[in-house]
């Protein structure tokens, strides 16, 4: 069992920019903590550093053990083209430093190299895979293929990755990381690409885990059911709230009123400390026996400001989301017959103005092929709909494929709708995004694009909002500003959702099943969407 403490944590940026420092806090041995903070803090830069992957630039990192490390972007730090490469990626240092001198032997031998120095690396190549674990490796990587998507290993050994989902992929490293033989396991949005029963298993996973575990999710649910502690990074430091996140939003509006009054106090003494300073400064420009008490006062000064100096004032979140929407006809959107080819079965729907649709079910049910469908894309059905009078939908795209951006800058994107400059800069400011306005779309973080997308529609006023996984990408502040905005939005919200938290705002369900089938459900089968 392991444990990881860091303390006064520092880490600057090439160019010298400090994206955080004097981070301090513990996971105890068996204990399961939630990383949260804005998006491009350095949630993930931190957990690198864990793993050993990076240097702080101050400070210490101290962990009990081997971690394992399950990065956001699945496969793309060895960019591993086989299922076998991935495998891999996460595994031990020894195992992929013996699985690559057996391959360079293989190799030798593949190249029609029969010489007995060549047969001797192979055999020594042999050895060492088995020394390292490799062979124990490959059963476990056996079993995770087939829970993961139904393969087996070596069987799918030499498949391309790309064949598999997003979720499958994600699977298959949690798989790993969990079944591997780490002290301390770390996570970074483990949640993302799972549908609810892919999230469901995690959270039993996680739960029944005896060893320390560390992860980042911006999933309100899986924090709430999985965290024992959550660890804010935010201020530049981090702060820790030792319960579950369902009592995180009290505990930490009583830390910002806290740190608030700490900072008046302080403010008070320094002011009264520097008016004294000043008055001896004055009396001795004129009487010399004042001078001592105003080099008395300088240090004194120094000394508080050095010693009673408060940390500094946690950055509060202030996204405001204004989609206004407006008035359409009684029925939003009308369906008899519907069917996706190859997909989705034939199903009858019909939704009224300014209701809150969600669409759920498990992935790979024709969920995003239906929105794409109701936003005009050209997608193959059968059977009738209709959109209702006055109806103008808008789409966000779950991928943030936004072609029509292009990659001018996002100031020059609303510029083009028709703002003055300084109304453009206002508004991106609401969004928290007038730092990165000089930015094209495609580098913007993927928080930075979520919001970017939903303020273009706060800007078009759309009267149905098509969501495809609005919350993936948002940190926790930036999805309670979008849930607070869909509350007051005039028009019709039709949803595709893994988020069941965020679930609790739609007024009813469209259900899509593995079989084909849609239903409709009056409330979610999910039990966190009632919490």
């Amino acid at each position: 069992m392991g444990f990881l403490e860091l303390t006064d944590v520092s880490y600057a940026l090439p160019g010298g920019w400090t994206l955080f420092s004097g981070v301090s806090f513990c996971v105890p041995e068996g204990e399961h903590a939630g990383l949260i903070g804005a998006n491009g803090i350095g949630k993930s830069t931190l957990l690198r550093m864990i793993a050993g992957e990076e240097e702080p630039t101050a400070g210490t990192v101290s962990v009990d053990g081997r971690v394992g490390l399950m990065r956001q972007f699945i496969g793309s730090e060895a960019r591993p083209t086989t299922v076998r490469e991935f495998l891999l990626a996460y595994s031990e240092r020894s195992v992929r430093e013996a699985a690559e001198r057996l391959r360079a032997a293989e190799a030798r031998l593949a190249a029609k190299d029969t010489g007995e120095r060549a047969q001797l690396a192979y055999a020594e190549a042999l050895a060492a895979w088995g020394h390292a674990g490799g062979y124990r490796a490959e059963a476990v990587w056996d079993r995770c293929a087939h829970t993961a998507f139904g393969g087996g290993y070596p069987d799918s050994a030499d498949r391309s990755i790309e064949t598999l989902s997003g979720g499958e992929r994600k699977r298959l490293a949690l798989e790993v990381i969990l079944a591997g033989p780490f002290d301390v396991i770390v996570l970074d949005e483990p949640d993302n690409a799972l549908d609810i029963e892919g999230k469901t298993w995690l959270e039993e996973a996680i739960r029944l885990e005896p060893r320390t575990v560390l992860f980042v999710s911006h999933d309100r649910t899986v924090l709430d059911r999985t965290a024992t502690r959550i660890v804010t990074l935010e201020g530049g430091a981090a702060w820790t709230h030792h319960g579950p996140f369902s009592t995180y939003a009290e505990a930490r509006a009583a830390r910002v009123e806290k740190l608030n009054e700490r900072h008046r106090r302080y403010e008070e003494r320094r002011a009264q400390a520097v008016a004294y300073m000043k008055e001896m400064k004055r009396k001795a420009s004129y009487n010399a026996k004042f001078a001592s008490r105003a080099r008395d006062a300088e240090k004194k000064l120094a000394r508080f400001e050095e010693r009673e100096a408060p940390p500094e004032k946690a950055a509060v979140q202030n996204v405001r989301m204004r989609v206004e929407g407006g008035q359409t006809g009684k029925v939003a959107f009308r369906a008899r017959g519907l069917r996706i080819a190859g997909i989705v079965d034939p199903f009858d729907a019909e939704f009224r103005f300014g209701e809150r649709v969600g669409v759920i079910g498990p992935n790979g049910t024709g969920k995003t092929h239906f929105l794409r469908l109701l936003a005009g894309d050209h997608v193959g059905h059968e059977g009738e709909w209709m959109l209702g009078a006055r109806v103008q939908p808008a789409l966000f795209a779950q991928l943030h494929e936004r072609p029509d951006i292009g990659e001018q800058p996002i100031l020059e994107v609303v510029l083009k709708k028709g703002f003055e400059r300084s109304r453009a800069h206002s508004t991106l400011r609401r969004y928290e995004l007038d730092h990165v306005a000089g930015n094209p779309f495609e580098l913007l973080s993927g928080g930075q694009q979520a919001r970017f997308q939903i303020l273009l529609m706060e800007i078009d006023s759309p009267t149905m909002l098509l969501l495809d996984e609005p919350t993936d990408n948002l940190d926790v502040a930036a999805a309670d500003a979008l849930e607070e905005a869909l509350e007051r939005y005039e028009g019709t919200v039709v949803a595709v959702t893994h988020d069941r938290w965020f679930m609790r705002i739609m007024d009813r369900f469209l259900f899509f099943d593995d079989d084909g089938s849609v239903r409709e459900l009056l409330e979610s089968p999910y039990e966190a969407a009632t919490r």
